[in-house]
């Protein structure tokens, strides 16, 4: 085969493909060019998650005329000059790719002025054809891009649905959002205002996107060490999350993920969080240039730092300085240990039941074993329950059986974030079936008057935290959502593994399980019980 070659538009929508991957990236590129032009306020506009027409508007420096078409010129830049520029570049863009990789597979519109001029200039591309001329325009730059991969189908089939694209640039956009609190940050979508962020604290700005409950919830981290910075925002351990999703990293005011990073985070919650739920956190990480290498992924997503033990203890030094306050849980029950106080009247003795213990079949509390398990006799011989899956069985089937509203003591007001009550809107349905009485209470907020029977004691915003999650991993409509949800907020709500409990308490268990439509497995499928019955006690011991 002879080698060729490739023509310059051919080679610039390769080069677009690395760049540019989802209307999400457009958005990414836009906001780090404003921001690098200095910008105090950014306002991101999409129609149809981006796929119609996406509008980025900041009040930066702007573009001289002049200077205008070489915007779209490939690595044409102002941030650097000479490869040595590399190990010092501070600024979020400076390859010269964004508008041009743009530009490849979209038609784009540019209308920019500087504070010296009078009059803007508007740059229209479309189809390789670049047209500039004068325009009126405010100081600073608003970028329009309209019909992203018209020329490019085969990339526009792989993109997701406009609602999910358009969560894809609420995700960019509070990433930024979070990073830059000093900067002013609106975003709207299909018309509607969802987020607006005026200047504030980092704390306030956590606020604004997370809710105020959450805000509340949040340390300050501030550590020093030679030429590392560590700043920001940490929760506490009463706080978490089922997934890493609320975890930002920011090097050098970059957005980055890392995988090291988030393990650095949660190493000092080890004893203080519950396994399986991880920290929020805004965590700020500054090093001189020289030791972080920005130019390791298309898309600038991924760094790589020279001296990764030094970051990674730093992190963890920073987080566990500011946990000082809560200390580490102590080790549990250890095995065999018999859970109740001394002092507690003694177990009745493994006798044939007392005339008032009650209907036939009972089964009849005897221990808790490891903190985990209920030992219980019963017609058969020794029953030993899995306390959590008994449980979290008995909560399923009273929440799915029907609404029991149990009423609250007083209203509750509980604050969302912007996504969360998004989704909590469309699927009160499914809650209210469950039992909650709860409506919108204006902008992100919602009223909660009753909650479900079954989970009356248990803390409202954790319930509804859990819901959100769960919202956010099930796609909506119809009876699965509400069956996820049942289970869900049962397995939460049930008692766990290491929680004592009084033979009273274990006696109301067994016994609601017993009355239980489906007693032997719980929601997941895991077996509730077993019995270790009188043939196999007497074999073990060679009676038999």
């Amino acid at each position: 085969m002879e080698i060729q070659v490739l023509r310059p538009e051919v080679a610039s929508r390769i080069a677009a493909g690395e760049v540019i991957e989802r209307p999400a990236s457009v958005v990414k590129e836009l906001i780090e060019n404003a921001l690098d032009a200095g910008a105090t306020a950014i306002r991101i506009e999409a129609q149809e998650g981006g796929l119609a027409w996406i509008r980025v508007a900041d009040n930066g420096v702007g573009i001289p005329r002049d200077q205008v078409p070489l915007a779209l010129a490939r690595f044409a830049t102002s941030k650097i000059r000479t490869v040595e520029d590399l190990a010092t570049v501070r600024t979020l863009g400076f390859r010269g790719e964004a508008l041009p990789s743009i530009a490849a597979v979209a038609r784009v519109e540019i209308l920019t002025r500087t504070a010296a001029e009078t009059e803007g200039t508007r740059l229209v591309a479309e189809e390789g054809r670049i047209t500039v001329g004068p325009a009126a325009s405010p100081v600073g730059t608003m970028v329009t891009v309209r019909d992203l991969f018209y020329n490019a189908p085969a990339r526009r089939r792989f993109l997701k649905s406009p609602l999910r694209e358009a969560e894809r640039i609420r995700e960019t956009v509070y990433r930024y959002a979070l990073g830059y609190p000093g900067v002013a940050f609106r975003l709207i979508l299909d018309g509607r205002e969802v987020l607006v962020a005026p200047p504030g604290t980092p704390l306030e700005r956590a606020a604004v996107l997370w809710g105020r409950e959450v805000a509340d919830a949040l340390l300050p981290v501030a550590w020093e060490a030679a030429d590392l910075r560590i700043h920001g925002l940490v929760s506490r351990p009463t706080l978490g999350r089922a997934s890493r999703a609320f975890q930002y990293f920011y090097v050098n005011g970059r957005p980055v993920r890392s995988g090291l990073l988030a393990v650095a985070l949660e190493r000092p919650y080890t004893g203080r969080l519950p396994p399986g739920r991880y920290p929020l956190a805004v965590v700020h990480i500054g090093l001189p240039p020289a030791f972080v290498d920005v130019n390791v992924h298309p898309q600038k997503a991924e760094v790589r730092f020279s001296q990764e033990r030094s970051v990674y203890w730093g992190v963890s030094r920073a987080v566990e300085a500011a946990l000082a306050d809560f200390p580490r849980a102590e080790a549990g029950t250890a095995a065999g240990r018999w859970p109740f106080e001394a002092e507690a009247p003694p177990l009745p003795a493994l006798a044939e039941p007392s005339p008032g213990y009650g209907h036939s079949g009972r089964w009849r509390a005897l221990a808790q074993l490891f903190q985990c398990y209920i030992l219980a006799q019963g017609e058969d011989g020794l029953i030993v329950v899995d306390q959590h899956a008994a449980h979290e069985q008995v909560l399923f089937e009273r929440l799915w059986g029907g609404p029991s509203p149990a009423p609250l003591p007083s209203p509750t007001v509980l604050s969302f974030t912007a996504r969360e009550a998004e989704r909590l809107e469309a699927d009160l349905e499914a809650l209210q079936s469950l039992g909650f009485d709860v409506e919108p209470f204006g902008g992100n907020a919602f009223i909660v008057r009753a909650v479900p029977a079954p989970l009356a004691g248990q803390p409202v915003k954790a319930l509804f935290d859990i819901a959100c999650e769960e919202l956010s991993a099930v796609r909506r409509g119809g009876g699965e959502l509400r069956e996820r949800l049942a289970m869900r907020l049962a397995c939460a709500a049930a008692v766990k593994a290491g929680d004592g409990l009084s033979v009273e308490e274990m006696q109301a268990l067994l016994d609601a399980l017993q009355e239980a439509w489906s007693p032997a497995i719980c929601p997941h499928g895991r077996p509730a019980w077993f019995v270790l019955g009188r043939e196999e006690i007497e074999r073990r011991f060679l009676r038999r």
